[in-house]
């Protein structure tokens, strides 16, 4: 640990829930998201008003750095959630130990194997992204990047295949093609506020190789040549007369506006 680069810790739950409702409901439901809101609403006002939480000022929050004391904020969706610790690994942990006590009260139960305490250097799974702290290339400055996490490339690398499988070659490549875009469009919709470029070029290549192998299953005495000529209109990226396969690398990326200029960028501000 570098004094150049302040701890941080994150306080997350990377797989599974960590938080068990000890009266049945349905968690496929889609009443899942709105009882997790209500009861933990009071997870959100107890770090609103901790002496560390974000309703401090700045002034404030530099005088606890300056004691050695922790400062923190919780990111929140529905149950799943992230706490930040500007501070030491044991703060942590001791707010872990905190934050159990207040769910307990609500008849929660903080899942201890589950919860991980990880320093951002080492970065952690959130909601699909992968956020973790670098050193930008050819200079010595430390920057935070999320990128898409492996698991949810692996997800929708399963979904593309599984739709190759799904839809039967007996059915016009139309069929597929429609599926697929639905899927990968929304994939990179949501994806395309990080550092998301190498995925999304990873993607192209995975999906082409998917769907040219479907085409070869469905003309299995046909050459490459007249595959080609028949569904790439001569090139090598299959289309049919209502639509193309959606390109990720076309997706594009774009900055987060929420960061703003509190969260340092490794890229120029333009405009």
């Amino acid at each position: 640990m570098r004094s150049a680069r302040p701890p941080s810790y994150a306080l997350t739950r990377p797989d599974r829930p960590t938080l068990r409702i000890t009266q049945h409901c349905s968690l496929g439901s889609i009443l899942s998201p709105l009882l997790s809101n209500v009861a933990l609403s009071i997870l959100d006002e107890h770090i609103a008003h901790g002496p560390g939480g974000p309703g401090i000022g700045k002034v404030q929050a530099a005088k606890r750095r300056r004691h050695g004391l922790a400062n923190y904020r919780l990111v929140r969706f529905a149950d799943d959630w992230c706490l930040a610790v500007f501070g030491t690994r044991a703060h942590a942990e001791a707010l872990r130990e905190e934050i159990a006590e207040v769910l307990s009260r609500m008849g929660l139960r903080l899942s201890q194997e589950k919860t991980l305490v990880t320093h951002i250097d080492e970065g952690l799974d959130f909601l699909g992204w992968r956020i973790q702290r670098h050193r930008k290339p050819g200079t010595n400055r430390y920057y935070i990047y999320t990128y898409p996490a492996k698991k949810a490339l692996r997800a929708v690398k399963a979904k593309v295949k599984n739709l190759c499988r799904q839809v039967g070659t007996n059915q016009p490549l139309d069929t597929l093609l429609r599926q697929l875009n639905s899927a990968l469009r929304g994939w990179c919709a949501y994806f395309r506020y990080g550092v998301s470029h190498a995925t999304f070029n990873y993607l192209r290549h995975y999906t082409w190789q998917t769907v040219w192998r479907w085409l070869q299953r469905k003309h299995p005495k046909a050459t490459w040549k007249q595959i080609r000529r028949r569904y790439c209109a001569g090139g090598w990226w299959p289309s049919s007369g209502n639509r193309e396969l959606f390109n990720p690398a076309t997706a594009g990326t774009t900055r987060y506006r929420y960061r703003g200029t509190i969260i340092p960028s490794p890229w120029p501000t333009t405009g």
